[in-house]
């Protein structure tokens, strides 16, 4: 989990500054430059909220996160705001281009990972649920601007509701609401998403729809995975090949259970990439 908040640290320090470099460009456009100085601010206080959990995670002890953030990932994420560094310093990123950049940089996978960390912490700290408010305002933010100043409400709609790749039905099944969030955030253009917490739930879902995929966690009450899959195929057969599992723990018992049954698992934390190509190359199975 340290390496995931400073990573966010980084992101945020860098936002930052692009947009205080932005707001300065447009320091002649009191809207646009009261929007940048805003969006800055925040992106400092962020920055903040990542310091302070990192001083209280040195604390405890470092708990296995359920994603890791590959360098895939990362460099998309830093390029959008070197693409903007750099188009601001030459002059050749328009003022629509920016506002574009600035929309495909706050809705890719770092705001989702941030609030699955601060998520994460306020399971430990009820202090940490400020974060969560301010970040959703943050989001209301942009979209409040583009769509009643900049009247391009069509520019964050453009971004944020891009259809599924495969218009198929996938399940995620987590005991833990922040990471069953974050994996539906994290495949949300696979297909259409359900979420269940626990083996039983799903089952329930499993008997009333057909799913091309399911993410399913090992460990959870009231059904574990493993009972979920037994049961699942022996009603579903079809479904022995659209199981995948994830787990912090692959003790030999598990490696061999997912040994027997063929079944795809990933160990956490999940490269985000692997991931998406994972669920991506399951769903187009046959």
């Amino acid at each position: 989990m340290n390496n995931i908040i400073q990573w966010l640290r980084k992101i945020e320090h860098l936002a930052n500054e692009i947009y205080l470099l932005a707001a300065a460009t447009y320091a002649d456009d009191p809207q646009f430059y009261k929007f940048l100085k805003h969006m800055a601010e925040d992106e400092a206080r962020h920055f903040h909220v990542m310091g302070r959990a990192a001083e209280f995670l040195s604390s405890q002890s470092n708990s296995i996160p359920a994603i890791l953030v590959d360098s895939d990932t990362s460099d998309r994420i830093i390029n959008y705001f070197n693409h903007m560094k750099n188009g601001l310093a030459n002059q050749t990123l328009s003022r629509d281009a920016l506002l574009e950049k600035i929309i495909q940089a706050e809705l890719s996978e770092w705001n989702d990972i941030f609030l699955y960390v601060v998520n994460f912490l306020i399971a430990q700290n009820g202090d940490f649920k400020y974060p969560v408010a301010r970040m959703q305002a943050h989001l209301k933010g942009i979209a409040y601007y583009l769509e009643h100043i900049e009247k391009k409400p069509e520019i964050f709609h453009k971004i944020r509701k891009l259809p599924p790749v495969w218009v198929e039905r996938i399940l995620i099944v987590d005991d833990k609401p922040m990471i069953a969030d974050l994996i539906k955030a994290l495949l949300n253009r696979e297909g259409d998403i359900d979420v269940a917490h626990n083996g039983s739930e799903a089952f329930k879902l499993i008997e009333g729809h057909f799913y091309k995929l399911v993410v399913s966690d090992v460990d959870m009450p009231v059904m574990d995975g493993f009972t979920l899959y037994q049961k699942a195929v022996a009603k579903f057969p079809k479904l022995r090949s659209r199981f995948l599992f994830m787990t912090g723990d692959v003790s030999p018992e598990r490696k061999a259970f997912f040994d027997e049954h063929r079944v795809p698992y990933m160990e956490k934390p999940m490269n985000i990439k692997a991931l998406r190509e994972m669920a991506s190359k399951m769903i187009l199975a046959a």
